[in-house]
């Protein structure tokens, strides 16, 4: 497997990701964002944001896909060293084989590298697969439900309980 930044040659291979069944409201949500990464990643109003994107590839295919950007807050800007993990999708035939946890840890390893501090991500409740794999690879992680943010749970590597 390789891990790679996504190119715009990606684009076709994103839009036809299949994340499986698309009606679950999460991975119908999944598979739209999945689908626009491309663009979101070029958006000129968000360059201040570094958003990147980084596809696994396995045989020619891409397996997984992985897309984050800096945490911006309103009358502060974009903080450097906080992310925001926005998808982690992995394709139907590559579910539960690993995937998911080699390219969400490799990419962390690297933001760390690169000084981030923290790195946040919203699951939603009753997508029971994804919050099990947060609590399993991610024990650490703070994990809450925010009013702003139901029904979404919102999980932070890298936080104390204070630092929110």
């Amino acid at each position: 497997m390789i891990l790679r930044p996504a190119t715009v040659e990606d684009q076709l291979a994103l839009e036809s990701f299949d994340v499986g069944d698309t009606t679950a409201p999460w991975l119908g949500e999944v598979s739209e964002i999945v689908a626009g990464l491309i663009g979101w990643r070029q958006d000129p109003g968000h360059g201040h944001l570094e958003r990147q994107v980084v596809v696994a590839e396995s045989d020619g295919g891409i397996v997984a896909v992985l897309a984050h950007e800096r945490i911006e807050l309103q009358g502060v800007g974009a903080l450097p060293d906080h992310r925001y993990l926005m998808v982690v999708a992995v394709r139907t035939d590559h579910q539960r084989t690993g995937v998911a946890r080699v390219i969400t840890e490799s990419v962390l390893k690297q933001l760390q590298r690169e000084g981030v501090r923290t790195v946040r991500w919203l699951v939603h409740p009753r997508n029971v697969a994804s919050i099990a794999f947060s609590r399993r690879v991610f024990p650490e992680a703070d994990e809450t439900q925010p009013p702003e943010d139901r029904p979404y749970v919102t999980s932070c590597s890298g936080c104390s309980s204070g630092a929110r």
